[in-house]
């Protein structure tokens, strides 16, 4: 009777142990599922985090060729009104008196002021 009890006890001892393999195998087994998941996940996110970088770079790109233009646009302003000053130093009267009498604005501000439409045209088209 005492190898029997014996073997009794070694049969639960056994079955606790292959249960507890079973479940072992069953957590491994979701593990693996849940770390395809994940890397499936991951995979989707670098995609989505490469095409952000992608986006950025086109963003900077375009922002760095704005601000191109705009240097160009202030470099040509400042080459005209360098020159329209110098043109209109040099054919400058002393008949300041009379300028001030008429209505209509000087032709320099005129000028100035096409000049600056122009730039902007050129600047948004581009």
């Amino acid at each position: 009777m005492g190898s029997d009890n014996e073997l009794i006890r070694l049969e639960q001892y056994i079955e606790r142990l292959l249960s507890g393999y079973a479940e072992l195998k069953k957590e491994k087994q979701n593990i693996e599922t849940r770390l395809v998941e994940l890397q499936t996940e991951n995979e989707k996110y670098k995609q989505e985090l490469d095409s952000l970088d992608s986006d950025r770079g086109l963003m900077r790109d375009r922002v760095n060729s704005l601000i191109g233009q705009i240097e160009q646009w202030e470099t040509e302003l400042e080459e005209v009104e360098g020159s329209d000053k110098s043109s209109a130093d040099e054919g400058q009267e002393d008949d300041s008196e009379e300028d001030a009498e008429d209505e209509e604005p000087p032709a320099e501000k005129k000028k100035k002021a096409d000049r600056g439409a122009k730039a902007q045209k050129k600047l948004f088209s581009g």
